[in-house]
């Protein structure tokens, strides 16, 4: 009877020593075959159940809801932000520019040739060609804003009686003149305090602007106070020495 070849002995000694020969090999167990297993259909992803889970056309339109709800709020924020530099920017404009027309109104030059009605009516004009050309990017037009260049005759007031004038109004701009001021925000002029020289010289000019910013957004508009056409008024005053 022949054994397996795996538990055959070699013939003789001589061949116990060479390596390789079959004999010298363990034979190992057959591998049993692996069954092959039905794979399931591979599905897609965009129609698998744990994606598809709570991201149907209800869960997106309740994503633009949302978004809705915070972007309106933002962009009201954003707005608001920006029309409020806007005012904050033309008050510091209008401030300068108030500034401007006084120091103008104070080295205006005094022509002895002429009255002192025809110098104040000079001193006006300039004063507001100061302040008009300091506005920078403000309209100096109306209804932002609005002034006679030159000043007319029918713009001064003697406001005590004394034969000078002491205040001149064009338009948004009046420019008035005094001897002396309590504070720097008492009124120019006031009982005792008007300016009763021929030559204004050493006393008080003080330059008055107003000006009406337009209002961007509506609600903003509301929470602040507006004039009839809705739009923010500034003013500005500065008084000066005149030389």
């Amino acid at each position: 009877m022949r054994l397996p070849t795996s538990h055959r002995s070699p013939p003789n000694d001589l061949y116990r020593a060479v390596v390789g020969r079959s004999y010298d090999r363990q034979r190992l167990p057959a591998r049993r075959p692996t069954q092959n297993r039905a794979t399931p259909p591979s599905v897609p992803r965009h129609l698998s159940p744990s994606r598809s889970r709570g991201r149907g056309p209800a869960r997106r339109g309740q994503a633009l809801v949302e978004l809705a709800f915070v972007l309106l709020p933002a962009l009201l924020i954003v707005v608001g932000i920006v029309q409020f530099g806007l005012l904050f920017g033309a008050n510091v404009t209008l401030t300068n520019a108030a500034r401007e027309g006084a120091r103008a109104a104070t080295v205006d030059r005094y022509d002895i040739a002429l009255s002192r009605a025809s110098n104040d009516l000079n001193r006006c004009t300039h004063a507001i060609d100061a302040a008009v050309q300091s506005f920078g990017m403000l309209g100096s037009t109306s209804p932002n804003f609005s002034a006679t260049r030159p000043c007319p005759a029918g713009s001064a007031s003697d406001l005590n009686g004394d034969g000078l004038h002491d205040q001149w109004v064009s338009g948004d701009v009046t420019i008035t003149l005094c001897s002396s001021m309590a504070t720097s925000t008492s009124p120019c002029p006031t009982a005792g305090s008007y300016c009763v020289t021929t030559d204004p010289g050493g006393c008080l000019v003080q330059v008055r602007l107003t000006y009406r910013s337009d209002i961007v957004v509506p609600l903003i508009g509301g929470l602040l106070s507006t004039d009839g056409s809705g739009r923010f008024v500034h003013t500005a005053t500065t008084t000066m020495v005149v030389n």
